[in-house]
């Protein structure tokens, strides 16, 4: 297996953890659910709902384009290091933003803790890969999360 593919599974790997802990969280607030009412919460879940995937499709699309240059270094990753994550994090306070539900915030921060692990192989993964220009690369754009 070449470390492309690893990385990809490790991506997979870590968005399928933050999906299922997201899961619990819908459990969650169906059986204990409670939560408060966010003030303007319809507004901002749209932006949520609207920014989300717009981020996601950017990320993916420019992964996907064929370049000399490391996905990396292009589109939305030139500010982010993990912009498809981010994106998904995005959806889900636009859910949280609508629902009010703390238990579902709860857990998914938990998922969003969890499958930080996957991004710390993940990058060690990218470090072995393209070495120095990863490791510059790290320098200069932040994790953000």
């Amino acid at each position: 297996m070449t470390t492309k593919t690893s990385i990809q599974i490790n991506l997979a790997h870590s968005y399928l953890a933050y999906f299922a802990f997201s899961l619990l969280g819908l459990f969650a607030d169906t059986f204990w659910g409670f939560g408060t009412p966010l003030y303007h919460g319809e507004a901002i879940a749209l932006m949520c709902f609207i920014l989300g995937p717009l981020l996601i499709y950017w990320a993916q699309s420019t992964s996907s384009t064929q370049s000399d240059l490391p996905y990396f270094v292009r589109g939305p990753y030139q500010y982010l290091r993990n912009p498809t994550h981010i994106g998904i994090v995005i959806l889900v306070a636009g859910y949280t933003a609508v629902s009010g539900s703390i238990a579902f915030l709860v857990v998914t921060i938990i998922g969003y803790i969890i499958s930080n692990v996957f991004f710390k192989k993940y990058e060690s993964l990218l470090h072995k890969e393209y070495g120095e220009l990863y490791k510059n690369y790290k320098k200069i754009v932040p994790k953000i999360f």
